[in-house]
């Protein structure tokens, strides 16, 4: 049994919070942003998800007010993904392999996969009649959900042929996936009389629920990352709010749930779980875009900022394209330095310092 069934929500075991800076004091260089280029004719994109070796994003492109078409981005090249009917791409590995979601000619959903310059349309299995891709890992497994009338299940495509094999993950009642680890663990959640909460499937198909730290209550769990779940929790009522985020640009600061920091009244806390170990870290407001390898995170904060947050608990701005756009980031790369999002309503990537230095 992995690490995943040693716990269960509501326990508050291996939680941690912000972390004291090293160094609260020192200089860091800011993170940089470029505007990412558009397929030809396109006139507005968005970003989905990346690659963990940040050479690769996916997401939507339009022309116009036409609807969206799947887009991965190799490097600063666009590439429109000719699939049938409206879809978008939400998924991508470091062998450039898409994953997403769309309409078929049939009117009903369809989970695809983007291989070697080829769209596939993933299988069905019998008494489902619809699917959506939601995330594919290194080794090409995809996560994704079935549909079935009013019924969801999760599901977890084995690699992305025609012919896959599908596994229905079980569940106590209707259910979802969003992610999957590079381990297997497929992130998702149940549709249960609390309205909804966070679920993880290890790579046996067993299940079981996230940490959910102390004072903290309805996990939500929105993808995956290497060895990594991201997510928002709400804070339980009467509990304390967590430190504010500071947003000094370019500066380097952290806040400690002990140091008297400014609070926030924020009812929520973005929430990354190290799949390994089961530990949750959590940081006030806002949700987790994305994780690193070594935990780095990119966390998108109340009031339309970014920024990235090093393991360590420091934080640096992610900053717009022109003054007061807002920024909102859905992809960091494995080592922590590059992220992609949006800036306004332009795709972005950003290029932040090496170990945060």
């Amino acid at each position: 049994m992995s690490v995943l069934g040693q716990s269960r929500a509501g326990s508050g075991s291996g939680s941690a919070s912000l972390a004291p800076a090293a160094d609260g004091g020192a200089a860091r260089r800011p993170c940089t942003v470029a505007a990412l280029q558009l397929p030809p004719s396109a006139t507005s994109a968005e970003i989905n998800a990346g690659s963990p070796s940040g050479r690769f994003l996916a997401g939507f492109s339009s022309v116009g007010k036409a609807l969206a078409t799947p887009t991965r981005w190799d490097g600063t090249r666009a590439e429109a993904i000719k699939v049938i009917g409206p879809a978008e791409a939400k998924g991508v590995n470091d062998s450039g392999v898409t994953v997403g979601s769309g309409q078929g000619a049939n009117g009903r959903s369809i989970a695809w996969a983007y291989v070697n310059g080829k769209v596939i349309t993933l299988p069905i299995p019998a008494g489902y009649t619809g699917a959506e891709a939601t995330g594919i890992n290194a080794r090409g497994e995809v996560a994704g959900v079935l549909f079935g009338g009013v019924r969801t299940a999760a599901a977890r495509w084995r690699d992305t042929t025609a012919n896959a094999q599908v596994d229905i993950l079980p569940a106590s009642g209707p259910a979802m996936a969003f992610g999957i680890s590079d381990s297997g663990v497929v992130v998702g959640g149940l549709d249960d009389d609390k309205g909804g909460s966070a679920y993880l499937w290890d790579a046996q198909g067993q299940g079981s629920s996230p940490v959910v730290p102390d004072g903290f209550v309805s996990p939500r769990v929105s993808g995956a990352q290497g060895e990594w779940a991201y997510g928002v929790l709400s804070r339980r009522t009467g509990e304390p709010a967590l430190p504010k985020v500071p947003e000094r640009r370019g500066s380097r600061v952290a806040t400690s749930p002990n140091s008297g920091g400014q609070t926030t009244d924020s009812q929520t806390a973005a929430v990354a779980w190290d799949l390994r170990t089961g530990q949750a870290t959590t940081v006030s407001g806002g949700d987790v875009g994305a994780v690193s390898s070594d935990g780095e995170m990119v966390i998108n904060h109340d009031g339309g900022t970014a920024s990235l947050r090093s393991a360590d608990g420091t934080f640096l701005t992610l900053p717009s394209l022109f003054d007061n756009d807002s920024t909102y980031a859905v992809a960091l790369d494995g080592g922590g330095t590059q992220a992609a999002g949006i800036s306004g309503r332009k795709p972005v990537r950003w290029q932040c310092p090496e170990g945060g230095k």
